[in-house]
């Protein structure tokens, strides 16, 4: 059976948000593609007791066809819970025992918050300091991997250090779900995610609001909801039309089977030009046709799978894409026809599989 690594500096469960769910479904999913998978993953006593059993198996025997691994957010020497660095040299030397063995190797690049002003205002100006020092010495450290992935090429620009060689795209994926509806009745969205100032949503209510035929799900945390419920008077007088929900996790999939459609009508913003939605990739398995926003990745994404239709920010431009496809069930049935076959590229282990053709071609 062949046999792959994989590495992560935190325990692979209990991570439920986005950044935290893809580790777990990567790992899964190299399974599910017919590897055996070696974890050196977990708290950095976890690792290194991990490290020393992966030393005594290859002194031992074991091939490995590749090694993969998911980074943090968080510099990987503070990823422990009280932030100190323990185990300084555990991920290190498992880097180092790799080459010695001549396992190719790559590493999943999750996030570059860092390199924006905004990051240092949230974690102040010293602290600040310290971490980039880190986020930067860890990228000296991967111009020694063959593959540096991201969740696109565009952000590439953003991460310094690495070789444009070992650059490539790997995307979230999603897992396929049997939620299809048929093109009839009143025109339903969904959206799922949180809201706030980053992610604002006033654009949207204005624009369902004003566009008759057309019932909103909006499933967002609910100490989320509550911090901004103010700003979106529309909840309350258009309560006939549009449905605040708090689920999560398996309390999700009835709402899916109701919607027609499903949103990412966010605001344009740098970080969102090469960012790609974990929830992107949700939607198109379970067959929704998306409406997501110009000038943003996720846009540019729904656009070449025509996995939906891309619009302007602004709620005319949302309204008018909305009433295009409640007037055009025929249209409405070949998007979702269409999500329903780019869908089988789109899945997690459609992503483990591409990293294993990937990193097996540079096999020594």
């Amino acid at each position: 059976m062949p046999t792959m690594l994989f590495h992560a500096p935190y325990p692979l469960r209990g991570r439920d948000t986005g950044s935290g769910v893809r580790p777990a479904k990567m790992r899964d999913a190299f399974e599910d593609a017919g590897y055996d998978v070696v974890e050196v993953t977990g708290r950095g006593r976890e690792r290194a007791a991990a490290l020393h059993r992966l030393r005594r198996a290859l002194r031992d025997g074991l091939e490995l066809d590749f090694a993969y691994g998911e980074n943090s957010t968080m510099p990987t020497l503070l990823t422990e819970p009280h932030h100190l660095p323990t185990h300084p040299v555990v991920d290190l030397s498992l880097l180092r025992l790799l080459r010695r063995h001549e396992v190719p190797t790559g590493m999943f690049y999750r996030d570059v918050y860092w390199r924006f002003p905004a990051y240092r205002e949230d974690v102040g100006s010293l602290i600040a300091v310290g971490t980039t020092t880190l986020y930067t010495a860890e990228l000296v450290a991967y111009r020694g991997l063959d593959r540096v992935y991201l969740p696109s090429e565009k952000m590439a620009s953003f991460v310094p250090w690495i070789r444009e060689e070992q650059v490539s795209a790997l995307p979230p994926g999603g897992a396929i779900h049997d939620s299809r509806r048929d093109e009839h009745g009143e025109l339903t969205l969904l959206y799922v995610g949180n809201v706030s100032e980053y992610y604002r949503m006033h654009h949207l209510f204005e624009a369902v609001t004003a566009t008759d035929g057309v019932r909103l799900i909006f499933c967002t945390p609910e100490e989320a909801w509550s911090a901004v419920r103010d700003e979106y008077p529309q909840a309350e007088t258009c309560a006939d039309r549009i449905e605040i929900v708090h689920a999560r996790g398996p309390e999700l999939l009835p709402l899916f089977r109701r919607a027609h459609l499903c949103l990412l009508t966010v605001e344009p913003a740098t970080y969102r030009d090469f960012a790609a939605p974990v929830k992107l990739f949700e939607y198109i398995g379970h067959g929704k046709p998306v409406i997501a926003t110009s000038g943003t990745h996720a846009g540019d994404l729904v656009e070449s799978l025509g996995a939906g239709r891309r619009v302007d920010y602004g709620a005319e431009a949302i309204s008018g894409a909305l009433a295009a496809l409640r007037d055009d069930r025929t249209a409405l049935r070949d998007l979702t026809d269409r999500v329903c076959t780019v869908r089988e590229q789109q899945t997690w282990t459609a992503r483990a599989e591409q990293v294993a053709a990937d990193l097996s071609a540079l096999s020594r």
